[in-house]
This record gives C-alpha cells, sequence and structure tokens, in this order.
C-alpha cells in the first residue's frame, strides 16, 4: 500500500508538471482531493518519503500546487515549524483572487493550532467577501495570537465601545497601549490613554504601570504628557495625594518646571483647608522656592502638618511617642523609652518621621500585646497585617523588614517560622499584592486587584538570574492564560537573547527554550533562521557551557540537539558524561552500538575517580548492573576496591572540613550502595580468597567507617576465611594488649570535646533547620527538610560511634610505653631489605592515625604486622599485594 501511494503521488506530481495545470483552474474539491491523500499517508507513516519526494520535485517546478500541499502540510503535521510552502501556496491563490482556495487551506493550517498567518489570510478572505461575522471571528483569533498585533485591536475596541459594552472595550484598549507602546506610536498611546481615564479612572496602578512604560520605551518627555492628563482627574476628584505624586512624577522628568511647585501647593491648600496653619506651613517648607528640592520640601511640609498636638512621631533611638503640647519654637513628646522630652522645631523636623494612627508602630505601641499578637497570628487578619505593615513604609517591605517590627514585640522568634510562611503564601496567592518588578524581594500593596497573569510577569521583570527565570516562564505556563500579551514579552525576552553575536548558555538555552515552545505554540515562533548546528559551531568551550546550563530539563534538551544535528555527537556525550551523569547518555551510546566508547570511558574515569567521585560512582553502578560488560581492566574487584578508597576519601574529606556538603553526599550514596544495596556482601560471598583478602583488608582501614559495619564485613569473611579474620587482630602485647581502644589524652580530650559540640551546637542547629524547612509545608517536594534530616542522622550515627569508642577508650602516657618492643607509643626505624633505605613510623592508636605522616594506627594490618617486634628482628609479610621485608632498626618512645 504504501508503494502503490507513494507511485501514485509522483505521476500525479508528473501529470502536474507536463500538463501544466494553471493555477485558476484549481478547486476546493481538488484541495479536499489531497486532503483525503494525505490520511493515507499519515495512516501509512509515510510522510518523510512523500515530503522528500515533493521537495525534489518542487527543486524542477516551484510552483507545484500538489507538491507545495503535500510537503507544507507535512511539516505542519511533524511540528516542523517551516510553513514556508503553505504560505507561498496561499500567496499564489490569494493573487489570484481564489478566495474559496484560501480560506479552506488556511482552515487546514489552523487544524495543527493556531497560526498568524493562516488567521491573516482568513480576514483578507473575509475581507474581500464582506463577510462581517467570520471577519471579526479571525480577528479576535488573531490577536490572542499575534502579540505585536496593535491596529485590530484597537478597531476592536471602538467596535466593542460603539456597542456600549465597556468591560470588553477597557479590556482591548488596555491591550492595544502596551502593544502600541513597544511600537512606540505615540498618537495611538495618548488616544487610548484618555479614553481609560475616561472609563476607568480607579485604576491608579495601571495607569502607574503604563506611564512607566512609556518613559522607559518612549522617554520621559512622554511620560509627562501622559500625566498631565491624569492629573485633572485627580483634581476634579479631590485626589489630592494622587495627584501631588503625579506632580512628583512629572518633577522627576522635568525637575525644573515651577508649574509642578504651583500645583502641588494648590493640592495641598485643597487638602488641608480645614487646617489654619497651612499657608505658614508652606512658607517655612519653602515649597514655593527654587532652590530647595521638591520632595525635600515636601517632607518638611508633611512633617509641619504632623506635629500637632496628639499625633505621632518616630525617633529611631527613643521608638514611637507622642506630641503631647506644642510651644512656640518646642515640642513636648512622650516616647517609649522617653517621656515628656523636649525638642527644638529644627531637631524634630531633622529627627523624626510622622506616622498616621494606622502605622504599624503605632499600633504596637498602643496595643496590648496579647490582643495584637492574636490578633496578627489569626488567619483572617494576615491580609491585614501585611497591608498594615507594608504600606506603613511607602507601600515597599521586604520580609527582613516586617520581622524587624514584629520580633520580638508581637511575635515570638518561634511563632515567626510558621507566621511568616502563611504570609508568604498570602503575598503569593492574593491579587491584593504583587513584588516590586524593581526588587524581586520587596512586595507592595495594589490598589486594584492584580492578575495572576501581571503578578508572575512582575516577578519576572524582578527576577535577574536568567535560568530562575526560565523557571518563571514555566510557572507563568501552568498557572497563567496563555493567550495574555503577558506570555509574549515573557517569551520575546528569551527571543532577545538570540541576537547576541557570542554563543553562551544563556544564548543556547533560549534556543532550546524558543524551539520547545514554538512547538507547542506555533504562533509564538519568533522566526529565527540559524540552525542549531550554526549555533552549536559557535560555541568556544563547550564543557563549561554545559556545567553553566543550570536546568537539568535544558541539559537534557541539549543532548537531544547534539544527538540529532551533531557529527561525531558519541564522542560528545563521552566528553559530557562526567558533568551530566546522565543514564540517557549512556542509553543512546549503547543503541548506536559504541559499548566499546562507553566502557572506555568507564576505565578513565576508574583511573581518575579522585577527581570525579560522583561521575565514577554511576559508571560503577551501571557497570555492576549489568548494562555494560566488564573489561579486563573493568572488573568487579577494581570497581569495589576502588569504591572503597571513595568511600574512605570522602570520610577524610568530611573530617578535614573539605567541600563537606559533596564529600557527604558522595559518602551517603556510596554507604548506601556497598552497605544497604549489599552489593559488597554479595561479591564477599562468592569472589576468590585473595579478592576477599584485598577488600576486607582495606574496609578495615576506612578510619570512620560505622564500626558495626565493619563487624559486618568480618563475619561475612570469618564464615568463609577464618584465617584471614584472624590474621587480621592484632597481637597482645605490651601496651596493646589492654582492653578498649588505645588513645593520647589529647585525642581522648578532643573527641570528649567533638561529641560535646555536636550536643550543644550541632544537634540544637540541626533540628532548628529542621523545624525551619517543616514550616516551608510540602515536605515531599522540600529539598530543606531532607537535607536537614539526613544531616540529622549523620549526627545521630556520629554520636553513637564517638560515645561508644570514648566509653572504651584506653588512655595511654608515656610511662605505659615500653621501648623493648613495638607497640603503641613507640617509633619504629625500619631498614628495607636487600636496598637498606630508611623508613620510620610512629605507631598510636585510629584516632591518631595519619598515613601521610607515617603516623599508623596499631589496628591497622600494617600497624599489625610490627607489634612485638624487636631491634634487630627481620619481618616479612605481604599486604594488599605489596611484599615487604624488613629489618627493625631502633624502637623509641614517641613524642605523645
Amino acid at each position: 500500500m504504501s508503494q502503490e501511494l507513494i507511485t501514485r503521488i509522483e505521476q500525479m506530481l508528473h501529470e502536474e508538471k507536463w500538463t501544466r495545470t494553471a493555477i485558476g483552474a484549481y478547486t476546493v474539491s481538488l484541495i479536499k482531493e489531497l486532503d483525503v491523500l494525505l490520511a493515507q499517508i499519515i495512516q501509512e507513516g509515510i510522510q518523510n518519503e512523500v515530503k522528500e519526494l515533493s521537495d525534489a520535485h518542487l527543486v524542477e517546478a516551484k510552483n507545484s500546487i500538489i507538491a507545495l500541499y503535500l510537503s507544507g502540510m507535512i511539516s505542519l503535521e511533524r511540528q516542523m515549524l517551516d510553513d514556508t510552502h503553505l504560505v507561498k501556496l496561499v500567496s499564489l491563490f490569494a493573487q489570484n483572487i481564489k478566495w474559496p482556495l484560501v480560506e479552506h487551506i488556511s482552515l487546514q493550517i489552523l487544524v495543527y493550532g493556531e497560526n498568524k498567518f493562516a488567521l491573516r489570510s482568513l480576514i483578507d478572505c473575509y475581507k474581500n467577501e464582506g463577510n462581517e461575522e467570520k471577519l471579526h471571528e479571525a480577528e479576535e483569533r488573531l490577536i490572542k495570537v499575534d502579540i505585536e498585533e496593535a491596529d485590530i485591536v484597537f478597531a476592536l475596541a471602538q467596535r466593542y465601545e460603539k456597542e456600549k459594552n465597556l468591560e470588553k472595550a477597557v479590556d482591548y484598549y488596555k491591550k492595544g497601549i502596551h502593544r502600541f507602546i513597544h511600537k512606540k506610536n505615540f498618537n495611538r498611546i495618548r488616544e487610548i490613554w484618555l479614553k481609560l481615564i475616561e472609563f476607568c479612572p480607579e485604576e491608579t496602578d495601571y495607569f502607574t504601570q503604563v506611564e512607566s512604560k512609556v518613559a522607559k520605551l518612549l522617554g520621559a518627555e512622554k511620560a509627562c504628557q501622559l500625566l498631565e492628563d491624569l492629573y485633572p482627574l485627580f483634581v476634579q476628584n479631590k485626589k489630592w495625594d494622587e495627584a501631588i505624586a503625579a506632580q512628583l512624577k512629572i518633577n522627576e522628568y522635568e525637575p525644573k518646571s515651577p508649574q509642578v511647585r504651583r500645583e502641588i501647593i494648590a493640592c495641598l491648600k485643597q487638602k488641608h483647608a480645614a487646617t489654619p496653619k497651612t499657608e505658614e506651613y508652606l512658607r517655612l517648607s519653602n515649597l514655593g522656592d527654587s532652590w530647595k528640592n521638591v520632595v525635600d520640601a515636601l517632607e518638611d511640609f508633611k512633617k509641619q502638618m504632623a506635629y500637632e498636638k496628639g499625633n505621632f512621631v518616630f525617633h529611631k533611638a527613643w521608638g514611637v511617642g507622642r506630641i503631647r503640647e506644642v510651644k512656640e519654637q518646642e515640642y513636648i513628646i512622650d516616647f517609649e523609652s522617653r517621656r515628656n522630652q523636649s525638642m527644638g522645631q529644627k531637631m524634630a523636623v531633622e529627627a523624626l518621621t510622622s506616622l498616621t494612627r494606622d502605622d504599624i508602630r503605632v499600633i504596637i505601641a498602643t496595643t496590648k500585646r496579647e490582643d495584637l499578637a492574636k490578633r496578627i497570628k489569626s488567619e483572617a487578619e494576615i491580609d491585614w497585617a501585611l497591608k498594615t505593615i507594608i504600606k506603613s513604609f511607602g507601600n515597599k517591605a521586604d520580609m527582613k523588614m516586617i520581622k524587624a517590627i514584629l520580633v520580638p514585640k508581637v511575635l515570638e522568634e518561634r511563632e515567626w517560622t510558621t507566621w511568616s510562611t502563611k504570609a508568604r503564601n498570602r503575598i503569593k496567592e492574593s491579587p491584593e499584592f504583587t513584588l516590586n518588578p524593581d526588587r524581586q524581594d520587596e512586595f507592595m500593596v495594589r490598589t486594584q486587584p492584580i492578575s495572576k497573569e501581571e503578578k508572575i510577569y512582575n516577578k519576572f521583570r524582578a527576577e535577574k538570574d536568567f535560568f530562575k527565570r526560565y523557571d518563571i516562564l514555566e510557572e507563568f505556563l501552568e498557572h497563567g492564560n496563555r493567550e495574555s500579551d503577558y506570555f509574549g514579552e515573557l517569551f520575546a525576552s528569551f527571543a532577545n537573547y538570540l541576537k547576541g553575536t557570542k554563543v553562551n548558555e544563556e544564548v543556547i538555552a533560549s534556543y532550546l527554550i524558543i524551539q520547545k515552545y514554538s512547538k507547542a505554540f506555533p504562533f509564538i515562533n519568533p522566526g529565527h533562521s540559524r540552525t542549531f548546528l550554526e549555533y552549536f559551531q559557535q560555541i568556544e568551550e563547550l564543557e563549561p557551557l554545559f556545567r553553566n546550563l543550570a536546568s537539568p530539563k535544558l541539559k537534557t534538551a541539549f543532548l537531544q540537539q547534539i544527538k540529532l544535528h551533531v557529527p561525531g555527537w558519541d564522542l560528545l556525550f563521552v566528553k559530557l558524561f562526567p558533568l551530566s551523569l546522565s543514564i540517557h547518555i549512556i542509553d543512546d551510546l549503547i543503541a548506536a552500538d559504541k559499548t566499546e566508547s562507553v566502557q572506555k570511558l568507564f576505565e578513565e574515569l576508574m583511573e581518575r575517580h579522585k577527581d570525579h567521585k560522583e561521575a565514577f560512582f554511576h559508571a560503577a553502578k551501571m557497570t555492576l548492573d549489568g548494562k555494560i560488560p566488564f573489561t579486563t581492566r573493568l572488573t568487579q574487584e577494581k570497581i569495589l576496591i576502588t569504591l572503597v578508597h571513595d568511600l574512605d576519601l570522602s570520610f577524610r574529606d568530611i573530617s578535614n572540613k573539605k567541600d563537606v556538603t559533596e564529600s557527604k553526599r558522595i559518602n551517603k550514596t556510596i554507604l548506601a550502595a556497598l552497605f544497604k544495596d549489599g552489593i559488597l556482601e554479595q561479591y564477599l560471598r562468592v569472589a576468590p580468597e585473595d579478592s576477599v583478602r584485598r577488600l576486607f583488608s582495606l574496609v578495615q582501614d576506612v578510619r570512620d567507617l560505622n564500626p558495626n559495619l565493619k563487624v559486618e564485613v568480618r563475619n561475612i569473611v570469618s564464615a568463609r576465611f577464618p584465617h584471614l579474620v584472624a590474621a587480621s587482630e592484632p597481637q597482645p602485647t605490651a601496651v596493646s594488649s589492654r582492653k578498649g581502644l588505645l588513645a593520647t589524652l589529647k585525642m581522648f580530650n578532643s573527641k570528649k570535646k567533638e561529641l560535646q559540640n555536636i550536643l550543644d551546637v550541632e544537634v540544637p542547629k540541626n533540628a532548628k533547620e529542621i523545624g525551619v524547612a517543616m514550616a516551608m509545608g510540602d515536605l515531599k517536594e522540600n529539598a530543606e527538610y531532607h537535607a536537614a534530616k539526613d544531616h540529622q542522622t549523620f549526627l545521630s550515627a556520629a554520636v553513637g560511634t564517638l560515645n561508644k569508642e570514648i566509653d572504651s577508650a584506653t588512655v595511654i602516657e608515656k610511662a605505659d610505653v615500653d621501648p623493648s618492643k613495638v607497640g603503641f607509643g613507640t617509633v619504629v626505624t625500619l631498614g628495607t631489605n636487600p636496598d637498606g633505605k630508611t623508613e620510620v613510623y610512629t605507631i598510636l592508636g585510629p584516632w591518631e592515625s595519619d598515613p601521610v605522616h607515617n603516623v599508623i594506627s596499631y589496628l591497622s594490618p600494617f600497624g599489625d604486622k610490627l607489634l612485638g617486634a624487636k631491634v634487630g628482628e627481620v619481618l616479612k609479610f605481604t599486604i594488599n599485594e605489596r611484599k615487604c621485608d624488613y629489618t627493625v632498626k631502633s624502637i623509641a618512645v614517641a613524642d605523645f
């Protein structure tokens, strides 16, 4: 059937070419026949073959209707984002005034998702046909997917206004004004601005946002014109604070304008018409004098007005105060910490801040603590508390500031964690709060409820980190309206990165983001023409770029693109595996018959395991699980020996406070694999004696390994080879025969101090961390909680081990040491046979052991072989496949 279809298509293309079918001869019914043919092509799964055939035919017959249609529709069906053939086809029919064909093909395109070109073609079609109903429907659809289209939005807004549908008209005018701002069409911006002032004068937050955007993109002069249009509305409605704020904003743009001062003074006179001293305070503030800064003068006026008897003020050192008495040039104020305080007028203006009665600082000072705490902790009053605090500080406050106000005056420290979590959730969920677009940690109260889309958009604007912005984009897609203009703006911010000349991780990530979402939403495709390979070839350093791709999803997408488009991708996968640790890399290499490359990679990782502990662990796990075959260099024994070495190294790194977090994670991972998952036990139960001996010796030498785990290994080995365990036991000689762990007084005290620090400092700190993490909610996905719990487990194990060792320890002093034999507390000088080289070792306990400086534990296999030896004695033994031949030259008491 498949071959028959391809043969039939070949014949159709051949006939079309030789008969030279004119465009005018095509009808909708002929295109519908091609639709039936397409359905059969898709059913047979031969889209690629047919597309290749059509594209090849178009090389010779550029205007082949059949080839253009089949190739274009298959591209759509396969989400290839290339609609050039369909654009050409529809344009040909439009030029020849074949509107029924334009309509049919455009509707077929739209079956696969919204498409700007198809919708515009429908609009042209319906305009020519005079079909008003379908025209408006197409226009409504277009403006949802084409965020740059402004004229149609404006026309629709006018239409709804004419129909008296003001709610929809305002919605479209708002949409239109933002689009005209991006087009920098100020005439249209101002026309819509005046409409919005007329229809929704109460939306102060919205006007502020628009004005700010105009100032940023079109300049201060244009923003001033808008504010001058808005100002009379505030005056008319006697909204004096908003009117003054508008004038202050104009002053920012035109600081030398005398009109600003005159208007502010006029507003203040109207606002405080009932206050007898208004004129005097205006004079004292110098607000009408050009030499004084307007903002400073206005602040002085506010203070003068506020310093009336009974009003509240704030002093940094003395707290909240209430003016008891006002004299000629003096104020008598009762502060929280200082009563009956006298302050001169000049000092008061400089040192005090006026407070309103609804300021949180006044409320705290005038309300019983238990009553206010009860109200603030009430679920129903969280919004009130947040609004009150935020508004008390100029409508901008962060959590640090909120905590400083409430703790400890209202809430206890232990209560803050729970309350702040609830507060954060309310700020996130409530439409009455928003983030300051200029500061991601600062919150604001809205005069009008904010939409979820605008809230996420503000969060996006405030965030500066590229990859956190990507997370916010995904949050928008999950919770916001994708038809919102905000989505287009978020998406466009990533598209802008592709305009740069240097290809870094942000450019690559932007390409991947755009490619991903252009497939899901073809209408937002910005039309970038460069391919992934072209971007890839401009990468200067691959490994640092890959490491800096902070999103695991984007790393995976990057690898997929490399596999699809970059020749020699398998070599690149081998290079990137230590940075990615993705099992998908190995799966892809195996599927491509590159198992030998994987084996070679794993062998190299084993050789360089100290620098690639985590990468080697993943390689080891895959090999031990049977995913990758063993080799002569990559044997089961060598893998396990290397893992034990890495376990010991991670313990040492933790002890030396080197990359502690990373070392603990590696340590936990290897411990779980070797002991919890039973990898080591399974091997020890079947391995030959020599392999068991080597592994047993290594495990016993891991200094900080839980003694219980060592006992488990000892028991497993003892069951098969009891003589290996017996040989590892230290000989009972001299001091070393004493019961318990032998230690110096210095190390004994150090271990006691370490234990006390864990109990008194680390454990309480960890308990606090767990409490804070639990208060964040959603324990299942709470990384901080799981990390704190893991640390709790680690601390508990450490306390258990230290208690056991300290309880069993025996302190040895110099007087206890017998220098006639090698034992605890001795320094032994050995001569190697036959070359006579000298090696000096100090024999102490496992606590003091430091092999790098030749300090050896008497419990170690090497120390065990030396115990009891006397001067002149020849010692021959083998440890870890190393043959040793020594003569004891001297023994002395160590300095400890």
